[in-house]
């Protein structure tokens, strides 16, 4: 356009758009920390818990099995319980781009709530090796603490095959060698591996075992098979021990593992909670 011999240009009228991420770590961080506080705490409540179901009488001790079970279903409500309150605490604080849709802003504060739950779990991995953090520490390993001190004062450390040769070779007279206790130790330890005492093995453990303590071969023999039986029955108590102490934490696992995607999914949902209470509570209107 042209006016007195003086050219006028028009520029485009634009818009300032604030270039801000969609990430906000405040609110985040705010979540993680006071998931990470309320699980502390009720971890040291649950510690208590579990300690009162272990007694200095092993009778009166709920099993491994029931203490497995409550301790995992414990975690699975400290879970969800502290990442619900972190992820609602991201979700109301966040401060929305009024550039999408409500829809578009429930995903926005969903993701919030799931880097709440991601951001917490590194915090509480964080504290339970922090010695800032040491009576909590300590009451979280409180009932695993118990239950060894409970296995330690029944079993005072005993060997089922040193009882076994004790049996075996307790004499009236003059108390069995070294050699010949190693010698009866190595006989059982090949009966064990093959299932079966070796007849002339046997024949010869009763043999010595006549000569020294006065009694008839038999005598002898019966004892021996008897000890033989309790050592075998000793160890299939251990496999089945063993047995039982694996299938428990394969359990636990699983269950760790279902409470972290428990917690993830109530992170992100408190979240989008917490954001629609925010937008309800807004002066500026977000329909767009």
């Amino acid at each position: 356009m042209s006016m007195s011999g003086t050219d006028v240009v028009v520029a485009p009228v634009t818009v300032n758009k604030e270039n801000r991420s969609y990430v906000q770590w405040g609110p985040i961080l705010g979540g993680a920390v006071i998931a990470t506080a309320i699980s502390t705490i009720m971890t040291v409540f649950g510690s208590a818990i579990g300690l009162s179901m272990v007694s200095v009488d092993f009778e009166k001790s709920s099993s491994a099995t029931a203490l497995a079970i409550a301790g995992a279903l414990w975690a699975l409500w400290v879970m969800a319980s502290a990442t619900m309150a972190g992820g609602y605490l991201a979700g109301r604080m966040r401060q929305p781009n009024f550039d999408a849709n409500g829809e578009e802003r429930k995903v926005r504060d969903a993701t919030h709530g799931l880097l709440v739950w991601a951001t917490g779990a590194l915090l509480i991995t964080v504290v339970a090796t922090s010695s800032l953090f040491g009576a909590a520490k300590t009451a979280a390993s409180g009932v695993a603490s118990a239950s060894s001190g409970l296995a330690s004062l029944v079993s005072q450390n005993v060997d089922p095959l040193a009882m076994t040769l004790d049996n075996v070779m307790r004499a009236n007279g003059q108390p069995p060698t070294a050699q010949e206790r190693d010698e009866a130790s190595r006989i059982f330890v090949s009966a064990l591996k093959n299932d079966k005492i070796e007849q002339s093995d046997r024949d010869y453990l009763a043999s010595r075992l006549a000569a020294r303590s006065g009694i008839s071969e038999q005598d002898a023999q019966k004892r021996i098979d008897d000890s033989y039986a309790r050592l075998s029955q000793a160890r299939e108590t251990a496999k089945q021990a063993a047995e039982r102490a694996r299938k428990i934490a394969v359990l636990t696992a699983f269950l760790t593992a279902a409470a972290l995607l428990v917690g993830a999914a109530a992170a992100a949902w408190a979240a989008t909670l917490g954001g629609e209470h925010r937008d309800e509570n807004l002066r500026v209107d977000p329909t767009l």
